[in-house]
């Protein structure tokens, strides 16, 4: 698997999941531009914006939803003959049973994760670069968690005048003690609660809270962890709304 400055961007998909919340803790102040010439696109197929503008660990990217009549096969021959005109041509790989592609452009790094879609392939097309500085910033800073904790991916994003942030972290205590830490410590730190409820899903009970700081929204889904082991996952998104 491909990795650029240490981090690995093949993982698209949960990435475009992440920001679906569209939310942020701390507001981010800069807006993330991706300096690189346009991904290219097969002939024979629609493409819309997934995120035009975000940070994905601190890292600068863009991503794209192309929705093709071409079969993943045909999505994947055509980035093998775009970019085989030059080193470093092309890497190919897998991501959770999902063939991907990617390249190395002039310092700008492209992505191609495609699955089956109908008769046809959806793919989803990421650009990056290399962070301001050369430094990745330091995943879930200024966000509370319980010690012990792993983030997975913390995600800045820019949506039409609207600055989020979706942070996503698991760890191995229970759902319950993990709903108590944050109703504390968000309450302590200004927060007011207008939601607070449990909600079904196919891994048993999760539970949401939606809190509100002047004009600040915050969503937290505390989950139980995959079936068959302990801990928690804790999706949070925050967005600010003038």
């Amino acid at each position: 698997m491909m990795m650029f400055k240490g981090l690995n961007i093949a993982t698209l998909w949960s990435a475009a999941l992440l920001i679906a919340g569209s939310c942020t803790f701390a507001l981010a102040q800069e807006k993330a531009a991706v300096p690189c010439p346009e991904f290219p696109v097969p002939h024979v197929g629609q493409v819309q914006w997934v995120a035009e503008n975000m940070r994905m660990n601190g890292m600068p990217m863009q991503i794209k939803e192309l929705t093709t009549e071409q079969t993943p096969q045909q999505v994947l021959a055509f980035y093998k003959q775009r970019w085989s005109d030059a080193p470093p041509y092309f890497h190919e790989y897998e991501v959770s049973g999902m063939p991907a592609i990617a390249t190395l452009r002039k310092g700008c790094f492209y992505t191609v994760q495609v699955m089956a879609h109908g008769r046809g392939a959806k793919a989803l097309l990421g650009i990056s670069t290399k962070p301001d500085g050369g430094q990745l910033k330091t995943l879930g800073a200024g966000f509370p968690n319980m010690a012990g904790s792993t983030v997975l991916n913390d995600v800045d994003h820019y949506d039409a005048g609207k600055t989020g942030r979706t942070i996503l972290l698991t760890n191995m205590y229970s759902p319950d003690a993990n709903l108590n830490f944050y109703r504390r410590t968000m309450a302590d730190d200004g927060w007011s609660a207008i939601m607070d409820r449990p909600v079904g899903g196919t891994k048993g009970i999760s539970h949401v809270l939606v809190m509100k700081r002047g004009y600040h929204e915050a969503n937290l889904t505390i989950s139980p962890g995959k079936a068959g082991t302990s801990g928690t996952n804790v999706l949070a998104t925050f967005v600010d709304k003038p």
